[in-house]
């Protein structure tokens, strides 16, 4: 039983052709911070909402073109504006694709993951589509980005955030170059191809600023556009790549030893930067990923043995389609998945200042705002965006204070939040 089981192990290891068809290298994560000053525990996101629960899905990112306005991406394909004087209306104004049948044809009906305004006009980062200028008022849409055509040699596979400067240029982050957005466990456990891209508004060319990102994630530029951060999510840090001054054209690292990874950058009313951390790791407990970082072997074999059952989960779909087979091959390299299951119950925005130096935090321990990929202040409103909940998180600024320290008797609000989405 035991050599079976070794030779088992051994033939997913190293019979040539299996996918997934991706290196793999070792690497060493920066130790995350202590919690303490400014990363010491606290409950203001425990004062949270949810608003529209079970009809926003998957709310991943937000633009605002004035006072009580929010625009949403949403999970199949829409942009949703919530508008009011407390935002108490919805609507879908846009699609970027044509629809589907459910999430797991979301390459069809497209993914909307990062949003600007651009003269007005939204811009839009779909992950599987490219990049559009979408009018919200008509609905039309053209795409700017082709993710067909190659950038240096390769296809973005993953386009994920963007942000634009006053000359129009878009710098956006492409995730992958090797797989898509619905299986981006791969890219977690495979050695990092992901970029940070220019889209040049006069030329319509794009060039990559920063290769070998492992999973490029949230953009955002300097108040000054002197520089641009990229999140670099499964390292726990962000990254600077410098536009103007003794440093153009080369990068260094922004803040490192994030406790979680990073999601969307977004500018604080008070300056500096809001750091939205997907998923959240502590000193004090054994990371996984940390701890299989250097491990090549075995994310291989983990990774093989995953892409196995899959492909024939794929085959019984091919031969007998039905809805839980194509489900299921959907979500087994799902970064959802593994979201949800690493989830601890502590949610964690990270508040950093002009030159990265962390200088305070949100934080949250019922789950009532989770895996949060953006923090977007809208009026005396923080809205929480998540591409793995079905709701649209809000945090009213006169509730902030009141969270700073534990309730008085001990006990956290009892909520819904704790059960698995």
């Amino acid at each position: 039983c035991i050599l079976g089981t070794i030779a088992i192990i051994l033939l997913i290891l190293y019979v040539p052709g299996i996918p997934p068809h991706v290196e793999y290298e070792a690497f060493d994560v920066d130790p995350a911070h202590p919690r303490e000053g400014p990363l010491a525990k606290n409950y203001i996101l425990d004062s949270a909402e949810r608003m529209y629960e079970g009809e926003l899905i998957c709310p991943e990112s937000m633009a605002s073109r004035a006072v009580n306005e929010l625009f949403v991406s949403l999970h199949n394909g829409s942009i949703a504006r919530v508008w009011g004087h407390d935002f108490e209306k919805v609507k879908i104004v846009a699609t970027i694709g044509p629809g589907c049948a459910g999430p797991w044809e979301e390459s069809i009906c497209g993914r909307p993951l990062g949003l600007r305004f651009s003269d007005r006009k939204l811009i839009v980062a779909d992950s599987y589509l490219g990049i559009f200028e979408v009018d919200i008022d008509t609905g039309k849409k053209v795409r700017l980005v082709d993710p067909d055509v190659p950038i240096g040699g390769l296809k973005p596979k993953v386009i994920d955030d963007l942000d634009i400067d006053s000359d129009g240029n878009i710098y956006w982050s492409d995730a992958s170059t090797q797989i898509y957005l619905e299986d981006g466990l791969v890219e977690l456990i495979s050695q990092p191809s992901g970029r940070l891209i220019k889209y040049d508004a006069k030329t319509k060319k794009n060039e990559v600023l920063i290769p070998r990102v492992h999973f490029a994630n949230g953009v955002q530029l300097s108040p000054a556009q002197d520089f641009v951060l990229v999140s670099e999510t499964f390292r726990h840090k962000v990254r600077r790549y410098w536009l103007k001054g003794p440093k153009a054209g080369t990068s260094d690292i922004f803040v490192s030893g994030l406790p979680g990874m990073p999601d969307n950058i977004r500018p604080r009313k008070d300056g500096g930067y809001y750091l939205s951390l997907v998923t959240s790791r502590n000193p004090d407990h054994i990371d996984f990923y940390d701890l299989t970082s250097r491990c090549t072997g075995l994310r291989k074999f983990l990774a093989r043995a995953t892409a196995i059952v899959q492909n024939f989960v794929k085959l019984i779909n091919y031969y007998y389609p039905n809805k839980f087979c194509a489900n299921f091959s959907y979500k087994i390299f799902s970064l959802g998945v593994i979201s949800n299951w690493i989830y601890r119950g502590e949610t964690i925005i990270v508040e950093v200042d002009e030159v990265g130096k962390i200088i305070g935090s949100l934080q949250g321990s019922t789950g009532i705002v989770k895996l949060i990929s953006e923090t977007q202040q809208i009026g005396d409103n923080l809205f929480f965006g998540s591409p793995y909940v079905p709701f649209l998180g809000r945090l009213r600024l006169d509730k902030k204070s009141a969270g700073a320290k534990k309730p008085s008797s001990g006990k956290k609000p009892s909520v819904k939040a704790k059960e698995e989405l």
